[in-house]
């Protein structure tokens, strides 16, 4: 007697149906082969969004980006931001050593440099290595960054035992520093503007920048945490604390 499949109907082959088979086949198949890919170009497009909305819109801005799809834009905007510092850094130096080289000769200066030619040595302020101070001001804004990123995530989810998930913090830092990369390259350029005035404005163009990543954070952190509202202040408060601790050790550790 032919036994027929509950399924679909059709006769048994040796107690299986050939039909749900080749189907589940087929169905297996496509979801193998269906695999979440990156679009780079769209990524940095999502990033370009970014400035554009975060002064504007900022709401709606954290409600747009901050999800696990767009972390990839996320880490372009960390090391964008890691990159800012260290030409900011560059510009700082280049800045203060052109004016201690280019300052008028004083008399009083003549034994010195007598001196610096008989042992052969060199008069003046030593020129700053651009390159190595470049990339170690880059490593250490890198890994500040993403010590930011991890320790929010295990803050909020172990701590506070919120929903957040890694690339949404990833995300949520990187919208949080877009703020900072506009303010390091508006710094790096005004750093060679000369007068009191330009040195208050670096200031507050910095603190603006901090208020303003604090902020986002917040934010984000509330869109994405799932954290009790009486529980943020103190999540954000708790995450900057650890993430400076771990970096100051580091620094210790590797200077």
């Amino acid at each position: 007697m032919a036994k027929f499949c509950t399924k679909c109907g059709s006769p048994l082959e040796d107690g299986k149906c050939p039909k749900c088979k080749e189907e589940t086949k087929k169905e297996t198949k496509t979801t193998t082969t269906t695999t979440e890919t990156v679009d780079v170009k769209e990524s940095f497009m999502d990033c370009l969004n970014i400035f554009k909305k975060i002064f504007t819109k900022p709401f709606e801005a954290i409600k747009e980006f901050v999800c696990d799809n767009k972390f990839v834009s996320g880490i372009i905007m960390i090391v964008a931001t890691a990159i800012s510092t260290g030409l900011y850094k560059i510009a700082t130096l280049k800045n203060i050593f052109e004016a201690t080289s280019g300052s008028k000769f004083n008399s009083g200066d003549l034994g010195d440099y007598l001196n610096a030619a008989l042992s052969g040595g060199s008069f003046g302020p030593a020129k700053p290595d651009y390159v190595s101070e470049f990339f170690k001001t880059f490593a250490y804004s890198l890994v500040e960054y993403a010590a930011i990123a991890l320790i929010g995530y295990l803050i909020v989810t172990k701590l506070f035992k919120g929903t957040a998930t890694v690339k949404q913090m990833i995300t949520t830092v990187g919208i949080a520093l877009s703020v900072v990369l506009l303010a390091n390259l508006a710094n790096s350029i005004i750093v060679f503007f000369d007068g009191e005035v330009f040195g208050y404005i670096r200031s507050y163009i910095s603190m603006f920048g901090t208020i303003f990543m604090y902020l986002i954070l917040y934010e984000g952190i509330k869109e994405v945490g799932d954290v009790a509202k009486e529980k943020l202040f103190i999540t954000v408060a708790s995450i900057c604390i650890c993430a400076t601790i771990v970096i100051d050790i580091a620094h210790k550790m590797f200077d």
